[in-house]
């Protein structure tokens, strides 16, 4: 007989709704954390750079992967050799991306390093952030405007 579960309980629309909150106000966060890095080219510099990172990391375990799977089929039957084949391909073609990764974050990091670059967008950063909300999240709601001499009501 199999075991039965408890039945989860369905959530109130005040908890749908607080969660719902909770994801815009992230998305928001997200927003205003990419504008203000986009508009720097130390900060967009860094963040790519960082990116490249991240990407570097799970490239040399994608090869790590390729190693083990091709030292297992190192002398392959002939009717695997086409499976092989593309593995060696794959494996090639993530050290040339590696490669290529490393090189570009060493000169990103490199531009960080000093200020002759270093240079910031003109525009008023609400600007940017409309860009990256309409990008990314079109259906995310703008923050009410706390103050009212600002929205033009009085």
């Amino acid at each position: 007989m199999a075991r039965r579960h408890p039945k989860t309980p369905a959530k109130t629309f005040q908890q749908r709704q607080t969660e719902r909150h909770l994801e815009d106000a992230k998305d928001r966060a997200i927003v205003e954390d990419m504008a203000k890095n986009y508009t720097c080219t130390n900060s967009i510099a860094r963040d790519f750079a960082s990116q490249c990172g991240e990407r570097i990391t799970d490239v040399d375990f994608d090869l790590l992967c390729s190693k083990l799977a091709l030292d297992f089929w190192v002398d392959p039957p002939e009717a695997a050799r086409p499976v092989v084949n593309v593995l060696r391909d794959l494996e090639s073609e993530r050290r040339r991306y590696l490669a290529a990764l490393t090189q570009l974050r060493e000169r990103l990091l490199e531009l960080t390093r000093t200020n002759a670059v270093h240079e910031h967008l003109p525009l008023p950063i609400e600007h940017y952030q409309a860009q990256v909300r309409d990008r990314l999240f079109p259906d995310l709601q703008l923050r009410p405007v706390q103050n009212p001499a600002v929205s033009g009501e009085h």
